[in-house]
């Protein structure tokens, strides 16, 4: 019923370019019997992940899983942890709770580019949006404070944790939107889906990945100087 995959970091989900990489495209190449050609893109979306985040992307097969994968985001009957790393040491070591709305960035420059909550006077159409948010590790980045944070969103909006992080004046490494195009030194944008749960009445799906935000990965160049939680012991929390 369900294709679940581990997203690759700046990889597109679909695209109108037949030369642009996307995970629809890949699919299609390495399971051809699963697409459908009567859909654009070879395959229905549920949800979607941004083109700078990485982690747990679940694709539904049948028109079926869908409508019943649509139905439980749309109700709220998921579950979604995320792993950040975001600039500077974050104080609050217990589970915390952002909760500020988000709607479109008005401004010319920025029009589908960025979001902003209501404290700017450019926000266009804001909605509620809810992240839980749970400390895991502190450490620095080529010496410079960073904090893994688990967190788990409670609402949908685009860009919801990077403007959320942005917003408690911890921005996500990498995040060269919302670092108002400053941080420019890493590989990557430090936001990855970790784990989704989708208990759909067709298939019950609890996928988990790897931490990619580890010190075993060089190019983090991440040194852990206090860890305060194991991520099982902060989705328990969460």
């Amino acid at each position: 019923h369900f294709i679940v995959v581990n997203k690759d970091f700046d990889v597109v989900i679909n695209s109108n370019d037949p030369e642009r990489l996307s995970i629809y495209r890949q699919l299609s190449y390495k399971y051809p019997e699963l697409a459908n050609e009567k859909l654009t893109h070879g395959f229905y979306v549920a949800h979607r992940l941004d083109y700078s985040t990485s982690g747990v992307y679940l694709i539904p097969v049948t028109k079926a899983a869908a409508k019943s994968a649509g139905k439980l985001f749309e109700h709220k009957q998921t579950k979604k942890y995320y792993l950040a790393l975001v600039r500077g040491h974050v104080l609050n070591r217990n589970v915390f709770t952002i909760d500020y709305p988000i709607g479109k960035d008005s401004r010319p420059e920025f029009m589908g580019i960025r979001m902003c909550t209501p404290d700017y006077d450019y926000c266009q159409d804001p909605r509620d949006a809810i992240t839980k948010c749970v400390l895991i590790e502190t450490g620095y980045i080529d010496n410079q404070a960073v904090s893994k944070l688990l967190l788990s969103p409670k609402t949908g909006r685009r860009h919801q944790l990077r403007v959320h992080c942005k917003e408690i004046g911890h921005t996500i490494v990498g995040d060269y939107t919302y670092s108002d195009k400053t941080d420019t030194s890493q590989y990557r944008m430090f936001l990855h889906a970790m784990r989704l749960c989708l208990p759909s009445h067709l298939e019950n799906i609890d996928i988990q990945t790897q931490d990619p935000f580890t010190e075993a990965d060089a190019r983090n160049n991440y040194v852990v100087e206090n860890r305060f939680l194991s991520i099982s012991e902060g989705m328990e929390l969460l």
